[in-house]
C-alpha cells in the first residue's frame, strides 16, 4: 500500500476523508486502495461490496440497533430517500428490543458491556421524547 493510500484509508480499508485524501485534485477519485469508497468518474462500479466487518458483539449489535432507530426517528436520514422521516412505532419497536437485549443478557455482561448498552438505551429514550416534539412542531407548522 503507498504512502497515499496509507493516508486515505489509515491502511485499514477505511475512509478517513472524502475527496483529495489522496493528493488528487478531483472531489471524488480513486486512491487505489480498494477501499472503493471514491472514483475518478464518481462511478460505483468495481466497489468491493463484501468488506472484512468486526468481530460480533453486544456492543456492536446495540449500535446496529440504535442507528435503525435513529433513522425511523429522523435523527438520521433515510438511505433510501435521504429525508428525515419518523416512524414512531417502528423507533419504539427497536428501543424495545435494546431493553430485551439488556433484560436477556443479565449477569452475562462485562461492566463495559453494561456500562454502554444502559447508555445506548437512555439515549434512545431520551431521543425518542425529542423526535416526537419535533414532529408535532413540524405537523403544527403546515
Amino acid at each position: 500500500m503507498s504512502e497515499d493510500e496509507k493516508k486515505c484509508c489509515g491502511g485499514q480499508g477505511e475512509c478517513e476523508e472524502k475527496g483529495n485524501c489522496c493528493g488528487h485534485e478531483e472531489k471524488e477519485h480513486s486512491c487505489g486502495c480498494g477501499c472503493g469508497h471514491h472514483h475518478h468518474d464518481g462511478t460505483e462500479k468495481d466497489v468491493p461490496r463484501d468488506v472484512p466487518l468486526p468481530a460480533p458483539s453486544l456492543v456492536t449489535l446495540a449500535s446496529s440497533i440504535a442507528t435503525q432507530a435513529m433513522v425511523s426517528m429522523g435523527v438520521f436520514p433515510n438511505p433510501a430517500t435521504g429525508k428525515s422521516e419518523f416512524y414512531f412505532n417502528q423507533a419504539s419497536h427497536l428501543i424495545d428490543t435494546v431493553d430485551l437485549l439488556i433484560k436477556k443478557t443479565e449477569g452475562n455482561r462485562t461492566e463495559e458491556e453494561t456500562r454502554t448498552l444502559t447508555g445506548v438505551l437512555s439515549e434512545l429514550q431520551m431521543l425518542f421524547v425529542a423526535a416526537q416534539n419535533e414532529k408535532n412542531r413540524r405537523d403544527s407548522q403546515g
